[in-house]
């Protein structure tokens, strides 16, 4: 499949000389210790940076990723929806880039289920959660001239056959990345959303069918940023979604289980 030029960026501002590394900066990765973490951990490594805060719940399990980096990997520990964990992370004061990663999944239907805790908690993670990151790091960030990657989904602008709820927690962090672009784009602070489809990860592994890497997608999402991209779109089946919000916008809206057993049927046959 032929890929197009990258979308997003902003109109109203000429296009920056392409960044290719991420030397002498520091980036702080949520979510690091496993699936799509661990490789955006490795790919931040691999364009130089300096120094990478791994955050997750349990930082034992990055002892790994912190043996092998030769100092570089510093392994904190943080829970998103941890409002004082989040102002310890902060108060590091040296990062230049904040890669949001972290999130769950919430895989039932909406009126069928007859307790919404799952979907409160799916919310606290990759809205809320995310949302007290940003502002936690917003100050520095700004002042460093940085740099925020939200990991989203295409489930953000296509609802997810399988996951109402986490689509309507992507679609509000979409929102909330808007936002904070608006915000912050006076102060010079660079905004990526990265929509990947399937990944070959923990979260996907009952979906049939290609996935693309955690590499692939690592990379495509922290380079993008590095060119200046406002929204990435980090594998084939991303780019199929890109495509029909392009050209069937309404029909996402109005059918969208429609439209995206259409896809997923269009994506299967391709990859045959």
């Amino acid at each position: 499949m032929a890929h197009r030029q990258p979308r997003g960026r902003g109109a109203d501002r000429p296009r920056r000389q392409i960044v290719t590394d991420l030397t002498n900066r520091t980036v702080l990765i949520t979510g690091a210790n496993r699936g799509l973490g661990v490789s955006l951990v490795d790919v931040a490594l691999a364009r130089g940076a300096s120094k990478v805060y791994a955050a997750a719940r349990n930082p034992e399990m990055l002892a790994e990723a912190v043996a092998a980096a030769d100092g570089r990997v510093v392994p904190v520990r943080l829970d998103v929806t941890d409002p004082a964990q989040i102002e310890e992370a902060a108060a590091v004061g040296d990062v230049d880039l904040v890669i949001s990663n972290a999130g769950i999944t919430c895989q039932v239907p909406i009126v069928a289920t007859d307790n919404i805790d799952d979907f409160r908690k799916t919310m606290e993670v990759n809205y809320f959660g995310t949302m007290n990151l940003v502002r936690a790091f917003a100050d520095q960030i700004r002042s460093r001239s940085g740099g925020f990657v939200f990991i989203l989904s295409v489930a953000a602008v296509s609802l997810s056959r399988s996951a109402p709820a986490y689509s309507a927690s992507k679609a509000a962090t979409l929102m909330l990345a808007s936002s904070v672009r608006e915000e912050l784009r006076a102060d010079g602070v660079e905004v990526t959303v990265s929509l990947p489809g399937w990944i070959d990860t923990d979260m996907a592994a009952a979906l049939p069918g290609e996935k693309a890497t955690p590499r692939e997608v690592a990379e495509r999402s922290i380079d993008g940023h590095l060119a200046g991209d406002a929204v990435v779109w980090p594998d084939r089946f991303a780019e199929l979604v890109r495509d029909t919000v392009d050209d069937q916008m309404l029909d996402l809206l109005t059918r969208p289980r429609d439209v995206m057993n259409a896809l997923a049927q269009q994506f299967t046959r391709t990859s045959a």
